[in-house]
């Protein structure tokens, strides 16, 4: 090999196989990481919820169940429109998408506690989870393209590591915040209050429920902001379909992934893994 040749392959890049992540990819890494936390936090923030308005409406177990309907439906009913933006606008838009219909649905929670009817707060509620539904199907593919592809299933299990962490943190939020402000006191007791003074106790208590939601809708926007000010690099890794695949029927595309064996007993676990 002569001097010249030599000299080139020095000069030459390291092999971007061997990186966590493409360059230019930390800060973009970071901000994503930290959706992964916020939706997690949203998640066990909600579900103390079912015994709030259990009894701050005085309802059955039964109807106060609809708030997690309201939140898993919208998991349902939004995540193949997800895949349908991101195939669009790609990861990042999804995720931008996600952040600011989710950070809506939190700041809806402030007219639900003026109404103070539950249906309106289990729009708020849909609408909170249709974000995040978004948001999880657009981060989840994005931390994957972030880096080289020999790696892309361990940036995304460091990831998802921090889900855990938000969803402690909303369980001790609602424990601080909210639950303490419940008003003890029962069906029975509330039905004996006169209009005037049941009104005030429901408020007092929607009032709790409203701060965090409302808290929670701007670290959504602030991330987002964040995120759109971020540079990503230009690559086509992390496009969210390739040409073909987004020419490609959506049924198609629907009908490959029913056919394979894996993919079906994934999502039969993963039914199971949310009802239990």
């Amino acid at each position: 090999m002569d001097a010249s040749s030599t000299a080139a392959a020095a000069e030459q890049p390291a092999p971007e196989q061997s990186s966590f992540l493409h360059r230019g990819m930390l800060l973009p890494f970071i901000l994503i990481v930290t959706c992964f936390a916020a939706w997690g936090l949203a998640g066990n923030l909600t579900d103390p919820l079912v015994s709030v308005f259990g009894s701050v409406f005085s309802m059955s177990a039964l109807q106060a169940s609809l708030v997690q309907f309201a939140y898993y439906g919208a998991y349902f009913a939004l995540a193949i429109p997800a895949a349908w933006i991101n195939s669009r606008l790609g990861y990042k838009g999804g995720v931008l998408i996600g952040l600011l219909l989710a950070a809506t649905g939190g700041l809806l929670f402030l007219p639900a506690s003026q109404m103070m009817t539950y249906s309106m707060f289990l729009v708020a509620l849909f609408t909170l989870a249709a974000g995040l539904s978004i948001l999880e199907t657009s981060a989840n593919p994005y931390v994957m393209a972030m880096g080289p592809r020999d790696n892309a299933t361990r940036r995304l299990n460091f990831a998802q590591s921090f889900n855990p962490v938000g969803s402690n943190l909303g369980v001790l939020l609602a424990a601080i915040f909210i639950l303490p402000h419940v008003n003890p006191a029962t069906a029975e007791q509330r039905a004996s209050l006169t209009r005037d003074a049941l009104a005030e106790m429901q408020s007092a208590e929607l009032q709790a429920v409203m701060g965090p939601y409302i808290t929670l809708a701007l670290v959504y926007i602030v991330i987002a902001i964040a995120i759109a000010m971020v540079r990503v690099p230009r690559r086509q890794a992390l496009m969210a379909d390739s040409k073909s695949d987004v020419k490609a029927l959506p049924g198609s595309r629907l009908g490959r992934l029913v056919r394979n064996r894996r993919y079906a007993f994934g999502v039969v676990a993963q039914f199971f893994n949310v009802a239990a």
